[in-house]
C-alpha cells in the first residue's frame, strides 16, 4: 500500500478514459472500506474528483466525435447511445431541432387551418 501511495500520480488530463476510470474506481472503493485517515481520504477524494472531470471530458469529447461521424450531407442525427435510434436532426450545429415527421415523440404545431377560430 506505501509503494503506491509514495509514487506520484499523472496529471489527470494526461490520463486516457479507460486510465481515469480504473484509477477513480480504485480510490471509490479505497473510501468505501475507510481504511483511511481524515488527510488521507481528503487527497484521494480530491483526486477522485479531477479524475471523475477527466472521465467526463472524454465522454463528451467522444460524443462530439460520434455526432460528427454521424453527419450527413449538412445535417447532423443525434442517436441514442444506448438504442442507436436517431432522436433529433440539427440542420447545422448550433440550429434548432428539426423534428422528424415519422417521430411520434416529438409533436408538431397544428397547421393554421386546423384552429377553429
Amino acid at each position: 500500500m506505501s509503494n503506491q501511495q509514495d509514487q506520484p500520480n499523472p496529471p489527470a488530463e494526461a490520463l486516457s478514459f479507460e486510465a481515469a476510470l480504473e484509477e477513480l474506481e480504485g480510490i471509490v472503493g479505497e473510501l468505501e472500506r475507510g481504511e483511511t485517515d481524515l488527510e488521507r481520504s481528503i487527497e484521494r477524494f480530491e483526486r477522485g474528483m479531477a479524475l471523475a472531470r477527466r472521465c467526463e471530458e472524454r465522454l463528451g469529447e467522444a460524443e462530439a466525435k460520434v455526432a460528427v461521424l454521424l453527419k450527413e450531407g449538412n445535417r447532423i442525427v443525434s442517436v441514442d447511445m444506448d438504442t442507436g435510434e436517431p432522436l433529433a436532426e440539427y440542420q447545422d450545429p448550433g440550429d434548432e431541432i428539426l423534428p422528424e415527421a415519422n417521430d411520434p415523440r416529438i409533436a408538431t404545431p397544428p397547421d393554421d387551418d386546423e384552429i377553429p377560430f
